[in-house]
């Protein structure tokens, strides 16, 4: 199951969005993992400094306190080594340990009171360094870096070296501003996050993505057809060349379609001044071959070429009706006169018509009809013979030998739907397209070697079209091909 449609991932700006949603992500979380770990790093090394300078500064006064107060003013020993303890709170622990090892004095005893047992300090590193005449360190065991306990020697006043003191540091404080200082980075970096991804966007979908809408709304709009539209951008930069390129091609398509509007235009005006010219000559060359074919004195050699020379006077005279119906069926000159026609009776003498030309291939003519009496449509019946019996031709003429065509009469609401199947090749895939297309003919027509200049199905389609009807077909290569007309009942 898909939780966002594909084409919302097509949008520049969510694709943008997420980039920069992902790279500010990365270089804040980046750039925060480094403030905290600096943070913490800065408040370790405080630590640390102030326990060196607690354990240096405060070891004489613990050491001459013992000296004095231990044993004969144990309240005021107590008191006056709690008020140095209390001032470097990281301090968790102070021992006072003599040159042989014995810790003489532990502050956990400040709690729970004088030990009567005396303790040795274990390891021969600690004793050494308690033997020593300066300050040293012992580092904690995970990181040799950081010191775990701070050894101070202490000196009585004429030089004798009686004992060392030993500081505990303890790192608690900074596990305890760990959290405090992780969520203040955080939500710092959340906003300026935030802040961060509102500007860019901002700027971004002002100084280019808006732009780039704005060209790309304006070339749908051209790409529709409006070609007088002009996109307006003023950004300085190459979104605004990109308006201009646009708004430059618009003007260039749109001359040209201008020029060819006008080329059509004489194209049309040359086909029916030229049809219209050649009826007259051939109206009188029909007439003189009509009565030359009448003469019976005449031998059967030249009857012959009389005979020849009236098919191909027929089939000019058809082809310059063709280009004349062609320019008045554009131009919607023509006016048609539609009138009543049952429709059923009139399919049926359109075949019959064809019947010839069927019996001779070995065709034979399949009637679906409905059940219930078909309602009277209105028809321009000089155009929709020549459209009808363009379709039923073809199927004819397209069909193998010994084939069927089916003619289907269908009543569907307010329209009905003529159907006009056949069992011939069908139409190849690359060539539906172009069925109905203007001057188009067929890779096939060789196959069945007939003549034409490839307006039939076009001028069918304008026909159909003018009664507010429609055209469509299916087609299977090797099955055959149905056609499809669908004309509106009058209300």
């Amino acid at each position: 199951m898909k939780l966002f449609p594909a084409s919302l991932f097509r949008s520049l700006r969510v694709k943008f969005g997420l980039l920069v949603l992902l790279l500010l992500f990365l270089i804040f979380s980046l750039s925060s993992g480094v403030l905290i770990y600096r943070s913490i790093d800065t408040q370790r090394q405080t630590l640390i400094s102030q326990a060196r300078a607690f354990a240096e500064l405060s070891a004489k006064p613990i050491g001459s306190t013992y000296s004095l107060y231990y044993n004969s003013g144990y309240l005021k020993f107590k008191e006056l080594t709690s008020e140095i303890l209390a001032l470097d709170p990281e301090v968790e622990k102070v021992q006072i340990i003599s040159v042989t090892g014995e810790i003489i004095f532990d502050s956990e005893e400040l709690e729970s009171g004088k030990p009567e047992n005396t303790r040795l300090v274990e390891g021969e590193s600690i004793l050494s360094q308690l033997n020593a005449n300066v300050g040293s360190e012992v580092p904690q065991r995970t990181n040799n870096s950081r010191p775990q306990e701070i050894i101070e020697p202490y000196f009585e006043d004429f030089g004798a070296h009686p004992f060392s003191i030993r500081y505990f540091i303890s790192y608690s404080s900074i596990s305890k501003n760990i959290f405090s200082t992780v969520l203040t980075t955080v939500l710092l970096s959340a906003i300026f996050f935030a802040i961060s991804i509102l500007l860019i966007i901002w700027v971004v979908n002002r100084t280019i993505l808006n732009p780039i809408e704005i060209v790309v709304q304006g070339a749908r709009k051209i790409s529709l057809g409006n070609l007088s539209h002009i996109i307006e951008v003023k950004t300085k930069d190459e979104v605004e060349d990109l308006a201009v390129a646009v708004n430059q091609m618009a003007q260039t398509l749109r001359k040209n379609i201008e020029d060819l509007k006008e080329l059509d235009k004489l194209k049309d005006e040359f086909v029916f001044l030229a049809s219209h010219n050649l009826r007259t000559p051939l109206t009188v060359i029909k007439g003189y071959v009509s009565s030359l074919q009448g003469d019976k004195s005449l031998s059967k050699e030249v009857q012959s070429g009389i005979s020849a020379m009236a098919v191909s006077t027929k089939q000019l005279e058809t082809i310059t009706e063709t280009l004349l119906s062609l320019v008045s069926l554009e131009e919607k000159k023509e006016v048609f006169e539609k009138k009543e026609v049952d429709l059923i009776k009139f399919i049926e003498e359109l075949s019959s018509s064809l019947m010839k030309k069927a019996t001779e291939k070995g065709v034979n003519f399949i009637f679906e009809l409905p059940s219930k009496p078909l309602p009277v449509i209105k028809l321009e019946r000089r155009r929709m013979t020549q459209a009808i019996t363009g379709l039923i031709d073809n199927a004819v003429k397209f069909n193998k030998e010994n084939g069927k065509v089916i003619i289907k009469i269908e009543y569907h609401g307010k329209e009905v739907i003529l159907s006009i199947k056949d069992e011939g090749i069908g139409i190849p895939e690359e060539e539906k397209d172009k069925i109905f297309k203007k001057f188009h003919r067929t890779t096939d027509v060789l196959t069945y070697n007939y003549v034409g200049i490839g307006l039939g199905l076009y001028l069918t389609k304008l026909i159909v079209e003018s009664h507010q009807g429609k055209i469509w077909f299916e087609s299977k290569v090797g099955e055959g091909t149905t056609f499809y007309v669908s004309l509106p009942i009058d209300s």
